[in-house]
């Protein structure tokens, strides 16, 4: 994670919108009645500008989606054998920045890789527990994300 090139990034874009374009949840077989469960995850980030012919806005969008999943399985308790899967919720979540100023593509690309996907983590959070509970099913760990800290703690870190 390069922070002064987020810094950079975080100076000349404006959170307009997270929405969720796209979501599922998907069972495989029904739950074991005994037996140890575990998780799998997935994570992916693209992302887009969207110049002035694209949008009716004055400044350029920096579009980001992230691509998040979370499978709950059953282990088997053998380390050869793979895990059965039992279900699976993903979304994918599109965030678009309002753009300020030019933006070097290497510093929105780490940009997006580590604060949008910290943006819209609670939204995945939230998500996730809300189709586990509507479809009456246990509901996976989504831990707080902690691969994004604070850019202001560096200076108060000892060297």
């Amino acid at each position: 994670m390069d922070k002064a090139l987020i810094a950079e990034a975080s100076k000349k874009l404006r959170l307009r919108s997270i929405i969720l374009y796209e979501g599922n949840l998907k069972r495989f077989e029904s739950l074991p009645e005994a037996g140890e469960l575990g998780q799998q995850i997935k994570s992916g980030v693209k992302s887009e500008i969207l110049s002035y012919s694209d949008v009716d806005e004055q400044s350029p969008l920096f579009r980001v989606f992230t691509d998040l999943g979370v499978r709950v399985v059953k282990l088997t308790g053998e380390p050869e054998t793979e895990p059965e899967p039992l279900f699976q919720i993903e979304a994918i979540f599109q965030i678009d920045y309002e753009m300020t100023d030019t933006v070097e593509q290497a510093a929105l690309e780490e940009f997006a890789k580590y604060n949008a996907v910290h943006n819209v983590w609670p939204f995945w959070r939230q998500y996730v527990f809300s189709m586990a509970n509507q479809a009456g099913l246990p509901c996976p760990e989504i831990p707080l994300n902690t691969c994004f800290q604070s850019l202001e703690n560096d200076s108060e870190k000892p060297v």
